[in-house]
C-alpha cells in the first residue's frame, strides 16, 4: 500500500473507525481484568454517566464491546485494585492509572492546561481558586480526616442558586472540582450516584508514575491516542475525542508525528477538498485486512454516550446520524424519547431504540422503536434487534421484555 496516496471509501473507513471502536473483529480475549484494560487503552477512555434509566452509560459501553460481565467486577478494579480511575477532561471518564503522567501535566498546568477550547474558562477558574483559598485549606483538613461524599462537609462553604441551571451552587462541590483538576483530589469510590472523595496521596497507588511531561511530549501522546482510537480523522476530531480541546499547538503537533512517520495521511472519497484526515502508521495491517474483505459486526446497541458517537458532528458525516440527548429536551419536543439508544449494524446506525428499565418489576420497557432513513424494509435488522434486545435485558437482569405499540411497519413480528 502506498501510504502517501491513501484513499478510503466512505465505508472503508467506517468500518475501520468501528474496528478500532472493539465493536467489530475478534473479541478481546482474557480475564475481565485483561479485557478492560486493553478496552479502555485503545478507546483512551470510556465517558462515565451514572443515570440509572436503563444502566449507567459506561456499564453499557462496556457490555457492547465485551458482553456480559459482573458490574462489581469493575468496582473492584476503579476502587480496590485502582488499575483505572475516574478523571474530568472535562467530562467524566474512566481511564487507566498507567496513564496518569498524562493527566499529571495537565493537572500541574491547571487551569492553563484547559487550552484554547475552554479558554473562557480558565480566568473563571483562576479567579475562584484565587478567592477561595480558606475554604480549599478546610476541604483538604476535612479529607485528611478521611474519605468523604459530599454530604459530610456540611457547614463549610456556601450554597447558592446557579446560575446557569448546570454547574453546582454548592462552593464545596466546586472547589472538589478544581482540587481534582488540580490533582490534589480524586474520586475513590462511587455510591448511590454519589462520588467519595480523597486525598490522592491517600489513594492513587504508589506505582503510580507522578511525571510531568514536556508539553510536546503530551500532545504528542494524546494525539495519537486520538488518532488510534478513531481510526481515521481529521484534527477537528481529535481535538474533540482525547484530551476534550486541551490542545495548544495541535497543527504542529501533526506535522511532527507525520514527518516522524507516526501517523500518515489519508483521503476519503468524496470529502471536500482539503479536509485533511490521518491514520495512525500501526493501523496500516488493519486498513489491508478490511481491503481484503475481512470484517465482521454483529448488532450493537449504544449508550448515548459511546465513544462511537460522542463527537456529533462526526457521527453525522460519517453515518449520516443525527443525534441529540433528549432527555434534556421538553418532552412535547422529543422526537425519539427519553433515553435513545443507537442501534448500530455492520457499518451503519440503523436505528435507535427508547428504553426503560423497571428494576422493581424486572422488565426492560422498549417504549419506541425507530428506523434510520432507507433501512425502514430492512427484514435483518428486527430480527437481530429483537435477540440483541434480549440479550440486553439478561444483562440487565430483566426477566422480560416489554414493547410499545411505535415501531417500523413489519417489524413488530420480531419484537413481540
Amino acid at each position: 500500500m502506498n501510504s502517501e496516496t491513501l484513499t478510503l471509501t466512505p465505508e472503508k473507513a467506517r468500518r475501520l473507525f468501528i474496528a478500532k471502536q472493539h465493536l467489530a473483529g475478534d473479541a478481546i480475549k482474557g480475564d475481565f481484568k485483561g479485557q478492560i484494560t486493553a478496552l479502555i487503552k485503545d478507546l483512551s477512555y470510556i465517558q462515565w454517566d451514572p443515570v440509572t434509566v436503563v444502566a449507567p452509560s459506561h456499564l453499557i459501553s462496556i457490555w457492547s464491546r465485551l458482553g456480559h460481565f459482573n458490574w462489581s467486577d469493575l468496582d473492584k478494579i476503579m476502587w480496590e485494585e485502582k488499575n483505572a480511575f475516574l478523571h474530568w477532561t472535562p467530562i467524566a471518564v474512566l481511564v487507566l492509572t498507567e496513564d496518569y503522567p498524562l493527566f499529571y501535566t495537565l493537572m500541574k498546568g491547571y487551569p492553563k492546561s484547559l487550552g484554547r477550547w475552554w479558554k473562557s474558562h480558565i480566568k473563571d477558574a483562576e479567579d475562584f481558586i484565587g478567592n477561595h483559598r480558606k475554604l480549599s485549606e478546610k476541604v483538604v483538613r476535612k479529607l485528611k480526616e478521611g474519605p468523604a461524599e459530599i454530604k459530610q462537609f456540611k457547614g463549610i462553604g456556601a450554597r447558592r442558586k446557579s446560575e446557569d441551571g448546570w454547574s453546582s451552587g454548592n462552593e464545596v462541590t466546586t472547589m472538589l472540582h478544581h482540587l481534582h483538576m488540580m490533582g490534589q483530589v480524586m474520586v475513590s469510590g462511587h455510591a448511590g450516584n454519589q462520588n467519595l472523595w480523597s486525598l490522592t496521596d491517600q489513594f492513587l497507588p504508589q506505582w503510580a508514575e507522578r511525571n510531568e511531561l514536556d508539553w510536546d511530549e503530551l500532545e504528542q501522546q494524546t494525539a495519537q491516542k486520538s488518532i488510534r482510537a478513531l481510526g481515521i480523522a481529521p484534527a477537528f476530531d481529535i481535538v474533540r475525542y482525547f484530551v476534550r480541546g486541551r490542545y495548544w499547538n495541535l497543527e504542529n503537533t501533526l506535522k511532527d508525528l507525520e514527518s516522524g512517520s507516526r501517523i500518515i495521511k489519508v483521503k476519503i472519497e468524496g470529502e471536500k477538498r482539503g479536509k485533511q484526515s490521518y491514520i495512525h502508521a500501526d493501523d496500516i495491517p488493519l486498513v489491508d485486512s478490511i481491503d481484503s474483505g475481512k470484517y465482521d459486526s454483529p448488532m450493537k446497541l449504544l449508550s448515548p454516550f459511546d465513544n462511537l458517537i460522542t463527537i456529533r458532528e462526526r457521527a453525522r458525516r460519517m453515518f449520516n446520524f443525527d443525534y441529540i440527548l433528549e432527555q434534556f429536551v421538553p418532552k412535547e419536543k422529543r422526537k425519539y424519547g427519553t433515553y435513545v439508544l443507537p442501534v448500530l449494524w455492520k457499518d451503519r446506525l440503523v436505528g435507535r431504540i427508547d428504553a426503560k428499565l423497571d428494576k422493581e418489576n424486572k422488565v426492560l420497557r422498549i417504549n419506541s422503536v425507530h428506523a434510520e432513513q432507507g433501512f425502514e424494509s430492512d427484514r435483518e435488522i428486527p430480527d437481530h434487534l429483537g435477540i440483541t434486545i434480549d440479550d440486553f435485558a439478561r444483562f440487565l437482569d430483566a426477566e422480560k421484555v416489554e414493547y410499545g405499540r411505535q415501531m417500523p411497519d413489519g417489524w413488530g413480528r420480531y419484537l413481540n
